[in-house]
């Protein structure tokens, strides 16, 4: 589950890794596709967004990021995540990958 927002945020980064080179225009489609698959429940931003803009207010972050935060607290769940301004403002929710890949 993620803020609606997060295919747009995949799509800017596959094409910023096409711009520099990093991948060729087929697999970011290719990228695009697989990302299709992964049944990510898209949550509405309308419906984040008054706590998310709180949040950001406080820590200082862009809302792009503490909708994230947002739904997380809010389903009780981790955010993944490797911006490193969201894990220190958020250090109760917000985990690095590797760490939640460690629990069983």
């Amino acid at each position: 589950m993620a803020p609606a927002l997060w295919e747009a945020e995949l799509a800017n980064v596959i094409w910023m890794a096409i711009r520099s080179g990093l991948i060729a225009p087929d697999e970011g489609r290719l990228r695009l596709q697989l990302a299709e698959g992964l049944a990510i429940r898209s949550v509405a931003v309308s419906s984040l967004w008054q706590g998310a803009l709180a949040r950001a207010v406080t820590a200082g972050l862009a809302v792009y990021d503490t909708l994230f935060v947002e739904l997380a607290l809010r389903e009780n769940l981790s955010l993944a995540t490797f911006d490193s301004k969201v894990l220190k403002a958020f250090p109760r929710v917000a985990k690095r990958p590797s760490e939640l890949l460690l629990r069983k």
